[in-house]
């Protein structure tokens, strides 16, 4: 919602609360009121009113600055799951922010799942468990630096001009319409690698649920759990995007 039109209608909520308070026909409340217990509190609520007023305006004028996220900084998953949820409920970047989110969540739900795997056919702390692992926190921390990379994205992503330029409202004012429209390829440009980071998150997720259907068949020699790995670590270095700094 535009900061604006909350602004708007926290004024006119506490607008509608004032006069229903004060107002003869309904609460009632009065500092000259007979009733001493009602004047008492008609003043308590006219000293608490004014700086409560105050307060939320400022509020909700204060600029919300939003900070891009480093890969390799502390909790920068975390840090970038939060931003996602904040864009949730965008109608331009909502769904890749929610399909972002799964991704990490499941990519946390597998690695739980994978360990338990690898714990129970080779023992914690032996050779195969740490080479196996390492291959799928490989897989986490490059899901994560591709949702890091999109929760960067989103917090530079203007959706209201966006949503302007994609009307074609901005032919309406004195702007150069081809330089408009230029920002407007280059917010496409922007949503579609958005939608290239998920697809390429959802490849790595697919290896991840294929060795963890070879680590669970008994019947699979280690030999051949390691060529599925091997196809991870294949597909991790051809993710170029992996090795920048969202």
């Amino acid at each position: 919602m535009n900061k604006y039109t909350k602004l708007f209608g926290a004024n006119a909520a506490f607008a509608a609360a004032m006069v229903c308070l004060f107002s003869p026909g309904l609460v009632g409340l009065s500092p000259f009121a007979a009733n001493a217990a009602v004047a008492a509190a008609s003043i308590a609520v006219g000293v608490v009113a004014v700086p409560s007023f105050v307060m939320m305006n400022r509020a909700l004028l204060a600029e919300k600055k939003e900070e891009l996220v480093r890969v390799n900084e502390e909790e920068a998953g975390r840090k970038a799951a939060d931003l996602l949820r904040r864009y949730a409920s965008s109608k331009v970047l909502g769904g890749i922010a929610r399909s972002a989110t799964d991704q990490g969540e499941r990519m946390e739900k597998q690695s739980s799942n994978f360990e338990a795997l690898v714990v129970r056919r080779f023992g914690r702390g032996t050779l195969s468990y740490g080479k196996f692992m390492g291959v799928i926190r490989c897989a986490g921390e490059a899901l994560e630096k591709g949702i890091v990379r999109i929760a960067n994205k989103m917090v530079i992503f203007d959706e209201g001009e966006y949503q302007k330029l994609s009307s074609g409202e901005y032919k309406l004012d004195d702007i150069p319409d081809r330089i408009q429209e230029e920002k407007r390829k280059l917010y496409e440009e922007n949503l579609e690698d958005m939608r290239s980071v998920l697809e390429k998150n959802e490849k790595v997720l697919l290896e991840v649920d294929h060795l963890m259907a070879e680590m669970a068949e008994m019947d699979c020699t280690e030999q051949d759990i390691d060529g599925v790995a091997d196809q991870i670590r294949e597909l991790l270095g051809q993710l170029e995007y992996y090795t920048q700094d969202g």
